[in-house]
């Protein structure tokens, strides 16, 4: 073992109640959707948190236990709210321990977090007001309630203890249950559960006890909180480091301070907009008043140089690396072997983790494929090592020839340009998007470990492959910008966003009108307002970044209104003609004065003329990435991956 890992704090031992911690590295929990609706476990459910086992972190805290069959928020969660569910869940428990992890249940009511259409009931709250994105107004909790799901946490963390987790934690952050009575924003109550920050955090401090109560005293208790909300009239740090003092002298072994509710989603689940430990000063301000029990930090902690520098310094004692684990389930281990390279990092992309939440199906990571499929991966090495072609150097080309190169088999990669990366370096320009960088530098760095050869400044030809008649041809020639016709649109001062955010075209002016309103376009036009150019967007569908993820957009929108971007959706574009963009919007045409410049931002198309060629030839030909259909970077990667498995 190097200096440097012997002497990261995070790599040093730990210490929650009486449960000792290999290291100070914790999984936090995070929504996965791989239960059955009954609340049981899975296969895919459980190898998940298996391959996190097999990583070296301290501790794994489970998603979100439902303590009663209408908790949970979302469709397919864990729950412990029967008897009848200990046995599955024992066995889980047991196929983590096997492999010496540490495991933790997290349990939690949703409150006004979920819906009808989830669980078939109303929902329920400590007030009648229904939570901003959602559409349901939920009943309000009377006393006979409030106690009822009071016992329903003792009770779930009960089994918790009788399933062998190792320790529970309480779920009190994020806009659910609890937070929602903490907060003067969800909390409209005139008993004593209402009113004052004491009364406010009652239901918060009354199950505690119940749940301490319920599994005694030598059983490790957890609490999640909310500190900040980010929402006018909510929590601000101020009222939150106050609620952080008072839970923090309940019956309790640690507290995670966290930040964010459903409206404020960014703040729970990070975007690449947030700066590393973007809300670090949230854990500093807590950790003045908190001195008797460990705090946790969590909020964008991306890799262990960070987790050591905010543990070395008192900030906190424990950090939770969510995403971080989800792109890297084996990061402890491979930092620990001295592997660090080896590591792939969480670009903050929030496709898959987040996005797929919103759809109500099981998550993804971008950067790792394999993330919550590992049920499904064969990482078994090829029985008959083929001959691999693989043109196109993009993300999807250099994916599956890492992938197709891990199983075993004889890779060569042929790229016309004299880089890797493809479209994937455009990506990382825009503001914010600078870890995407990451993806490609360990691509590469995998690359040449398993050994693909690589010729840049290649095009390929049929001719060629006729030459090397290789066993399989995977065709990952990406896209190209679709170019709009219409009157105006010829010239030096008309440009692909391409063009522009690589910097091999600069505008001729300062007055641009960006046609299309994709994030693509939307982040091309800002990356030029940020250029000092006066810009404007013309959408045809009826909202601007509609393809975006929801915490993107919010950053993209603010960015917008700082440098003053216009927008019109519902906008087709007519024509271009001595500076003035001519448009429709709702049957009204409109102009854009003084314009002196275009750029198309309209998709684009699959480059697949010469797969048709290879497949005329008779060569096994395999098209993925945007070169079988335009489509987002978590899919084209996902494809890329599972080809290069399956040949």
């Amino acid at each position: 073992m190097d200096t440097n890992i012997r002497n990261n704090a995070a790599f040093t031992p730990g210490r929650i109640g009486n449960m000792e911690l290999k290291n100070r590295l914790i999984v936090p929990a995070m929504v996965t959707n791989t239960c059955t609706p009954d609340g049981m476990p899975t296969e895919r459910f459980i190898q998940y948190h298996e391959e996190k086992a097999k990583g070296g972190w301290g501790l794994i805290i489970t998603e979100d236990y439902a303590v009663t069959p209408y908790a949970g928020g979302f469709r397919d969660l864990p729950g412990l709210w029967s008897d009848e569910q200990i046995a599955a869940h024992t066995a889980f428990v047991e196929r983590i321990h096997q492999l010496g992890a540490k495991i933790c249940c997290q349990i939690y009511h949703a409150g006004r977090q979920t819906n009808s259409k989830i669980n078939g009931v109303q929902c329920m709250a400590p007030s009648p007001y229904k939570d901003p994105p959602s559409f349901e107004n939920p009943k309000e909790m009377t006393e006979e309630d409030i106690h009822d799901v009071i016992r329903a946490y003792a009770d779930a963390a009960l089994r918790a203890k009788k399933c062998g987790f190792d320790a529970v934690e309480v779920h009190g952050a994020h806009g659910y249950l609890i937070n929602q009575f903490n907060s003067p924003y969800s909390n409209k109550r005139c008993d004593e559960y209402g009113g004052t920050t004491w009364n406010r955090t009652r239901f918060g401090r009354e199950v505690i006890e119940a749940v301490r109560e319920a599994v005694g005293e030598d059983y490790p208790v957890l609490f999640k909180l909310t500190v900040n909300e980010y929402v006018a009239g909510g929590l601000s740090i101020n009222e939150g480091r106050e609620v952080a003092r008072i839970y923090a002298k309940e019956p309790i072994d640690a507290i995670t301070i966290s930040q964010g509710v459903n409206a404020t989603e960014w703040a729970v689940i990070p975007p690449a907009h947030i700066s590393v430990i973007g809300f670090i000063q949230n854990v500093k301000a807590c950790r003045d008043v908190i001195k008797d029990i460990p705090v946790i930090a969590i909020g964008r902690i991306v890799n262990f140089d960070v987790a050591n520098n905010i543990i070395e310094d008192g900030t906190c004692d424990f950090v939770a690396m969510g995403r971080a684990s989800l792109a890297d389930p084996l990061a402890p281990k491979k930092y620990l072997e001295g592997n660090r390279d080896d590591i792939q990092l969480c670009i903050g992309c929030v496709q898959g983790c987040l996005g797929n939440l919103r759809k109500n199906i099981p998550i993804q990571c971008l950067v790792n494929p394999r993330t919550v499929k590992e049920y499904c991966t064969d990482l078994t090495p090829a029985q008959t090592p083929k001959k691999v072609t693989v043109i196109g150097g993009g993300i999807a080309g250099c994916e599956a020839a890492m992938t197709a190169a891990m199983k075993g088999h004889h890779v060569t990669l042929y790229e016309a340009s004299d880089h890797l990366g493809g479209q994937w370096k455009l990506a990382a320009v825009p503001t914010a998007k600078q870890d995407f960088t990451t993806l490609l530098i360990w691509l590469k760095r995998q690359l040449a470990k398993y050994n693909v050869t690589i010729h840049l400044n290649t095009p390929y030809s049929a001719e060629k492959a006729e030459e090397e008649k290789p066993d399989v041809i995977v065709y990952a020639c990406g896209s190209t910008e679709r170019m709009l016709k219409g009157k105006g649109l010829e010239g030096e001062n008309i440009f692909k966003a391409q063009e522009i955010l690589s910097g091999r075209k600069n505008l001729t002016g300062n007055k641009a009108v960006v046609i299309g309103g994709g994030s693509v376009g939307v982040e091309t036009a800002v990356h030029m307002a940020q250029d000092f150019k006066d810009v404007t967007i013309l959408e045809v569908r009826d909202r601007i970044s509609a393809d975006g993820e929801f915490s993107n957009n919010h950053f993209l929108f603010k960015a917008m209104d700082e440098y003053k971007v216009d927008s019109y959706a519902k906008a087709f574009f007519e024509s271009y003609e001595n500076g003035v963009v001519t448009f429709r919007q709702n049957d009204e045409i409109k102009k854009i004065y003084d314009v002196t410049d275009i750029v198309i931002s309209i998709g684009s198309v699959p480059n697949t003329a010469l797969a048709d060629e290879l497949k005329a030839k008779g060569f096994d030909v395999r098209i993925t990435g945007d070169s079988e259909k335009v489509k987002p970077g978590l899919k084209n990667i996902e494809e890329a991956y599972f080809l290069g498995l399956s040949l």
